[in-house]
Formats: structure tokens, C-alpha cells, sequence
């Protein structure tokens, strides 16, 4: 197995920094993404303004939703096993400032967005795929939703998966139970899925769509924030523990 620094092989030993804490924290914050939710609030309004099928909002919401959770679940248990393979081979703080370094470029261009939202270079789904998207939006159908929730949240990679990285590479570097990780990545996933839970109670309670898209549209700079925040946490942490 690689090597490890002294700071490197306390955390390994100790659990790494995984905690209920800072699971919560990054689940939530990375649930925040305005990708899911933007795409969430389209899908919803569709239905209601354009197919006038009020009354399938909650079907077609939970089915969006359990797709997204189960699709973006089965990526961090991959991701996770995929750091732990590569352990295996290469150094536990080599492998650690290469994610961190990745993670610390995603944070400058969250937090670029922020101050210079007109600039090139975004975290964001490709605006050709947002069309085909839209395709499956569209069809309004079970199938279509699943499908829908799956190339979403492929797609909405370079919005949340930096975040969701750099918690499987903490996973992978705690030295955990196998058990004990599925059980963090599904209360992360939870997590992350929570705040279209709430959109999708809201609408069903009848909150109308266009108020949902200006506050998601209010909200956007502060959900990129928030993002680009933990983003250069983590990235300090992981590039700092390895280096010690």
C-alpha cells in the first residue's frame, strides 16, 4: 500500500476527518447545486403549465428524485472504490494533493462565478445537453423521469461532484468499515437530495413555479458560494494533511 505522511496515517488510523458533522455539512451544501434544482423547478413547471398534469407533480417529482439519489450514490461508491485501488499503488498524500488540487480549481472557478458571473469557464450543465434534456422534460413518463434523473445528474457533474470527491476521497483515506461508508454515503445522498424534496413540497402544496424560479434565480450566487467555500476547505485540507 502507498506510504503516507505522519498527519496522513493519524487520520488514516483515527477515522480520517469523516463525521456526522461534516458529512451533514457537505451534503447539504452540495445539495445546494443550482443544476439539480434548476432542472428540478423545469421539470415541475412543465408539467403543470405545459401538460396541465398537476396531479402527477408528485409521482413525477419522487421518481426524478429517487433517480437522481440512486445514480449520484452508485458514482461516490465507485469513486470510492477507485481511490481505494489506487492506494493500493500510489501514495496516500500524492493521491490526496492531486484531488485537492483538482478540488482548489473547481472552488476559483465557483468563487469566480460569484464575482464575474459573465466570465468563460463555468461549473455548469453544457448548454447542448440542457436541450436534450429537455427532450425527456417533454415526454413526461415514468421512464423518461428515470431517465431523466440519471443524465441529470451525470451532466450536473462539474456543478457537484468536486464536493462529493473530495468527501469519497476523506471516506477512502479513514480507514472505515465497509459497512460504516455505505452507511455515511447514504445519508449523504439524503442529504443531497433533501433540498429537491423540499421543492417538490412546496409546488405540491401549491406554491406557483415562477416564484420558485426567481428565488432559485435570488438564491444562485449564495448557492455558488456556499460551494466555493467548502470546496477550497476541502481541497486545503486534503493538499495540507499530505503535506505534514
Amino acid at each position: 500500500m502507498g506510504e503516507c505522511t505522519d498527519v496522513g496515517c493519524y487520520l488514516s488510523q483515527h477515522g480520517g476527518l469523516v463525521s456526522f458533522p461534516l458529512v451533514t455539512i457537505a451534503g447539504l451544501v452540495d445539495g445546494i447545486n443550482p443544476c439539480a434544482i434548476g432542472m428540478m423547478v423545469m421539470l415541475l413547471g412543465y408539467l403543470i403549465v405545459f401538460a396541465k398534469k398537476p396531479k402527477s407533480v408528485l409521482r413525477i417529482g419522487i421518481t426524478y428524485i429517487l433517480s437522481i439519489f440512486l445514480t449520484y450514490l452508485l458514482i461516490g461508491l465507485a469513486f470510492y472504490s477507485l481511490v481505494r485501488q489506487i492506494q493500493q499503488v500510489v501514495s496516500f498524500g500524492i493521491v490526496n494533493i492531486i484531488v485537492g488540487s483538482i478540488l482548489g480549481v473547481a472552488a476559483v472557478i465557483m468563487l469566480k462565478d460569484v464575482v464575474w458571473p459573465n466570465s468563460p469557464i463555468h461549473l455548469k450543465i453544457p448548454s447542448a445537453s440542457k436541450e436534450k434534456l429537455m427532450g425527456l422534460v417533454e415526454r413526461v413518463s415514468l421512464p423518461a423521469t428515470v431517465a431523466l434523473g440519471i443524465a441529470v445528474t451525470v451532466l450536473e457533474t462539474p456543478c457537484s461532484l468536486p464536493i462529493y470527491v473530495g468527501t469519497a476521497t476523506i471516506l477512502a483515506n479513514s480507514g472505515l468499515a465497509l459497512p460504516l461508508v455505505i452507511g455515511y454515503f447514504l445519508y449523504y445522498n439524503f442529504l443531497f437530495v433533501l433540498p429537491l424534496l423540499v421543492v417538490l413540497y412546496v409546488v405540491w402544496q401549491g406554491k406557483k413555479i415562477v416564484e420558485i424560479k426567481e428565488w432559485e434565480h435570488k438564491a444562485e450566487k449564495y448557492m455558488k458560494l456556499s460551494l466555493g467555500l467548502i470546496l477550497a476547505l476541502v481541497s486545503g485540507w486534503l493538499i495540507f494533511s499530505s503535506i505534514l
